[in-house]
């Protein structure tokens, strides 16, 4: 005999409905094991540059840590060598170099942010931090010490308490417009983030090496704002943000300004005739890149020069995104490799890989379609193509040189003409 089932109602369907939303949305971490506390913590990250992470016993006595493994990836742990001990209310700072001797991890971090664990020597869990996208001078820590309040600095305070050096993090700074024109103004937006209360915010900026004007920024929502009134002249403005507590510690963004500083360009020079003519970004057995001494099937750009002078493009720009022109630097130190003949090709290889020369730039090209694009000194376009799903081993470019029609090749002719 049949078995019989009964309508579900309105509210179970909802339950279910709910149900399926909760297990869809849950996190990695909602399947990894809650930390078991030894008083041994993850307590200061830096991800910037020469990457190391600090640990903290917040216990009266020593501790003996040797054996622990520390790690961002499960399939590679660190062990902590033997004899490794931490003073009572003390720290041990791991340097996370790739090296994997003595206090230097096998790994490295990655200033977009990620996870780290430490473990026991018995393999329990005891410590995770998952860190944010960290800017040059910044770290991501305990405040206070070995508390669960995980905050941003703008100073780092390696090996040392970050109660004292908790200074206001700077975490990004934009400009509108991107690419700004001759008299034109140009609002400057800071996001800051602090331990303690703000005391003030300013900008600093100078046009064409001068003295530098300093000005308060305004707490507009989230942000805080200012405007760079319009020059006009052609010419070059710097500038920086700086951000006090009320503790008086101070961070600036470029965080090594005002040696270092943002910068744009106000320029009027008539644009060469550069087009993207050809690409290909699913590149898995065709047109080899030898730079590396072996053969990478990376994805790549070709630009022609439709005008009838040479063009040098170092110092201008590609990109992937239209929303920013400044992607990657073009090396202007190296003419030989980046002039264009006129009526010529030149062949960028879009693989990451910038060590292997002048001609390869920092990013990838995705074939599930996005934007590439060549842009001027000053970021203004020059040329750019917004393309869709591409095929492995096909190419995509204009059916005659510098022309207005695209369509898909079989045959990639890249560094050469289309006709």
């Amino acid at each position: 005999m049949p078995t019989s089932t009964r309508a579900k109602t309105p509210s179970q369907y909802l339950a279910f409905g709910l149900s399926l939303m909760l297990m869809a949305c849950a996190s990695p971490e909602d399947d990894e094991p809650t930390p078991v506390n030894e008083d041994v913590f993850i307590n200061e990250i830096y991800a910037a540059g020469d990457d190391w992470i600090e640990l903290y016993n917040a216990a009266a006595t020593i501790k003996d840590i040797s054996g622990y493994r520390i790690y961002d990836n499960e399939i590679s742990k660190y062990t902590i060598p033997a004899n490794t001990l931490i003073a009572a209310k003390g720290y041990i700072v791991l340097f996370c170099d790739d090296t994997g001797t003595g206090l230097h991890t096998n790994f490295k971090l990655t200033s977009a942010g990620e996870t780290v664990y430490l473990e026991n020597a018995s393999g329990k869990l005891i410590d995770r931090v998952e860190f944010p996208v960290l800017d040059n001078g910044q770290s991501y820590g305990r405040y206070p010490d070995g508390s669960d309040n995980l905050v941003l600095s703008g100073n780092t305070s390696q090996g040392s308490s970050n109660d004292a050096a908790n200074a206001p993090a700077i975490e990004s700074v934009s400009r509108t417009p991107k690419v700004p024109g001759l008299d034109q103004d140009v609002l400057i937006q800071a996001k800051i983030t602090s331990a303690l209360d703000i005391a003030a915010v300013k900008l600093f900026y100078r046009f064409n090496g001068g003295t530098w004007t300093e000005v308060t920024m305004a707490l507009s929502g989230a942000v805080y704002t200012v405007t760079i009134p319009a020059q006009h002249a052609t010419g070059e403005v710097d500038y920086y943000v700086e951000a006090k507590n009320t503790s008086g510690l101070a961070a600036r963004n470029p965080w090594d300004a005002p040696e270092d500083a943002h910068d744009y360009l106000l320029n009027t020079d008539p644009l060469p005739n550069l087009k993207i003519n050809e690409f290909m970004a699913a590149n898995v057995s065709c047109c080899p890149d030898t730079d590396g001494g072996t053969d990478e099937f990376d994805d790549w750009i070709e630009i022609y020069n439709a005008g009838d002078q040479p063009v040098d493009v170092g110092g201008m720009y590609l990109s992937d995104d239209k929303t920013n022109p400044f992607n990657f630097k073009i090396p202007d130190d190296h003419p030989a490799s980046t002039t264009i003949p006129a009526g010529g090709f030149i062949l960028f290889w879009a693989d990451e890989a910038q060590e292997q020369g002048p001609l390869h730039a920092s990013f990838k090209l995705s074939n599930d379609g996005e934007d590439v694009g060549i842009y001027y000194i000053d970021g203004r376009e020059i040329d750019a193509y917004t393309f869709g799903i591409q095929e492995q081993n096909k190419s995509f470019g204009r059916t005659s040189d510098g022309g207005g029609t695209w369509q898909k090749f079989d045959t990639p002719t890249p560094a050469l003409t289309n006709d």
